[in-house]
Order: C-alpha cells, then structure tokens, then sequence
C-alpha cells in the first residue's frame, strides 16, 4: 500500500514541474540563456583585455589606458549584440547596430579627419604653407614652428611655452608667418672667483663672445657679490628664437671655460 502511495506522490511531483515548465514558453529559457552566456563572454574576454593592458601599462599614458579600454568595451557589447542578432536571422537588427557604430565613428572622428586632411591641403596652397622653424605669431603671442604633427603644428613662444595649433586655424588666419621677433632679453646667472682682474677680463671677453654669437647690446653685470664669489649676469637681446637655447649653453659653457682660464693666469685658488 506505501508503495503505491509513493508512487502516486512521485507522478504528481513530476506532473507538476511539467506544468511549471508548460507555463514558461521556450523562448523566454532561450532568452535567458543567451543573455547569461552573452554576459558570461563579455565578463571574460573583458578581463583578459583587462591583463593585457595592464601588461603594458608601463609604456602607455594612463589616459590613453583608460581610453583604450572604454573603446573596448563598446565595440565587445556591439560585436555579441550582432552576434546574437544574427544567430536569430535579425539581420536588419544586425544591419542597424552597424550603421549606428559607423555614425557614432564618423561624428567622433569628424575633427581628427578635418584637421588631417585640412594639413595635407594646405601644404599645397602656398599662401597657408608652414614649415618646421618659421617665425609665427598665434593670437598675439610669437614664437616659431618646432614640430609639425598630422593634425597640427607646436610652437614654442619666447617664453618657452609649448602651444598646439590646430591645421583648421590656419586657414581661419589665428595663425600667420611673422618675420624673426624683434628680440627677447637673454638672462644668464653664474658665479666667478672674487678677484677684480679676473672679474674685468672675464667680463670683457664674455662680452666680446656674445657679440660673436650675434646678440645685440651685450654686457656682463655684477648682480650680487658674496664672500667667496661674485655673482654675474650676462644679458642682452636675441632674436631668432629657434637657436636661443643654443645660444644660452654656449654663453654658459664660454663662462665656464674663461673663468677656469683666467684662474690659471691669475693664479687664483677655487674657493670650494
């Protein structure tokens, strides 16, 4: 009699999840199961892209890491979306997710194209042409071209400041060839021995070598004395900023070398 009752109880149960199983339709089973292994894959091959990047992080920016991953990520939801769209013949959902990525690459990549081809043409045009080392002047401020780029130009200011041109602003005149800057003040500070003759006759050359190099109105000042040394100041008035750089290791590197010259001649002790 027990068994027959167990019997009885077990065909219920099983009646029962049949029925249960009768109440949800397929496709919602299918649904879900699509949509657990689509996030189960974009987890995955998310964290192994993960890895990677980091693998390499040392030799990228941050920004760039950051950038790289969010792209990623948007190109992963899109490809599996596509991907399950057409395992299910929807291929004008397929067709639509393509169009709407090439859009959104289009609008997002509309000023890195306009830039890149607006410097190809312009190089063309004679009147818009800049080359690496032209005086320029960018809304006021001057300086010259140290680097052209495929979207634009660096120019460094007299104040050694680094300013990115965009190719589009020279064809709008923000940015125009100027002739060399009418001179920036050239400032160098070092320390000589304190001995007068050795300060004259350093002084006198220094300046005579500054005139050399062509920098206009050049003088050697006393800018400080101290108990050991005598603190000096070479100035004057350059003009072509691409070679002031140069120009102020060269004037120091001559100051160095006559100060240790003149030590020689005039015998005097350094003073460390």
């Amino acid at each position: 009699m027990a068994i027959i009752i167990n019997a009885v109880n077990v065909s219920n149960i099983g009646s029962g999840v049949s029925r249960v199983g009768g109440l949800v339709p397929t496709w919602v089973w299918d649904t879900i199961v699509v949509i657990v292994v689509a996030v189960a894959i974009y987890f995955v091959l998310d964290y192994v892209f993960d890895k990677l990047v980091r693998a390499v992080v040392k030799l990228s920016r941050k920004g760039d890491v950051e950038n790289a991953r969010f792209i990623f990520r948007i190109m992963l939801i899109v490809t599996i979306l596509s991907a399950i769209a057409y395992v299910y013949k929807q291929y004008l959902i397929v067709g639509s997710l393509l169009i709407v990525v090439a859009v959104i690459l289009i609008l997002g990549t509309r000023p890195i194209i306009e830039e890149y081809f607006t410097g190809k043409l312009s190089r063309l045009i004679k009147d818009y042409s800049l080359d690496v080392g032209d005086h320029v002047e960018v809304m006021g401020i001057k300086g010259y071209i140290i680097k052209q780029t495929s979207m634009g130009f660096i120019v460094r200011s007299s104040r050694n400041e680094l300013i990115y041109v965009p190719y589009t602003l020279v064809l709008k005149n923000v940015i125009r060839k100027v002739p060399p800057a009418e001179g920036i003040e050239v400032r160098i500070p070092f320390k000589a021995p304190k001995d007068g003759l050795l300060i004259d006759d350093l002084r006198k050359e220094l300046t005579d070598y500054m005139e050399e190099l062509g920098i206009e109105d050049p003088h050697v000042d006393v800018a400080a004395i101290e108990d050991k040394y005598v603190e000096l100041m070479a100035r004057g008035t350059y003009k072509d900023l691409r070679t002031i750089d140069d120009v102020r290791y060269s004037i120091l590197n001559k100051a160095f070398e006559l100060s240790m010259e003149l030590r020689k001649r005039y015998s005097v002790r350094s003073n460390e």
